[in-house]
């Protein structure tokens, strides 16, 4: 795990603790919408999970490709109202549209889901949904 993506506070899974951590990406600060979720079989084995993304500010199309997933989920923004208010309580978050978090409700509703990775998930929020994935591994992101 690179410093940038460190997860703070420290905690360990599982502990219920929540945890913000960063995920830089061209686009976390930005106000984005998102495009397109899809589970794509791939011809040669295993599968990914492609999200397209438009970057509002840069007018620019960004495809996020996950390799390795155990779980995603696309909400409205409204449904993750402990993300808002740990925002809130904790005094921010390390990016307004990409983050990652450990920790939280869906960690406790699906844990088995989890368990591969450390605890964490990758989320990108835009103003009206927002997808959150359990993947081993941050996404392959590539512009246009």
């Amino acid at each position: 795990m690179i410093e940038s993506e460190r997860l703070r506070p420290a905690g360990e899974f599982g502990s219920g603790q929540f945890e913000f951590g960063e995920w830089t990406t061209p686009f976390t600060d930005a106000e984005v919408e998102i495009l397109e979720v899809a589970y794509v079989v791939r011809e040669q084995g295993g599968s990914e999970l492609l999200v397209r993304i438009r970057d509002l500010y840069a007018d620019t199309i960004y495809r996020l490709v996950f390799s390795t997933i155990s779980a995603v989920r696309l909400l409205d923004e409204g449904e993750l109202l402990e993300f808002w208010e740990k925002t809130a309580e904790l005094g921010g978050r390390p990016g307004r549209t990409t983050f990652r978090v450990r920790n939280h409700a869906w960690t406790r509703e699906s844990m088995i889901s989890f368990l591969a990775s450390d605890g964490t998930s990758f989320v990108i929020a835009s103003n009206n949904e927002c997808v959150e994935v359990v993947s081993v591994t941050a996404p392959t992101i590539v512009a246009g």
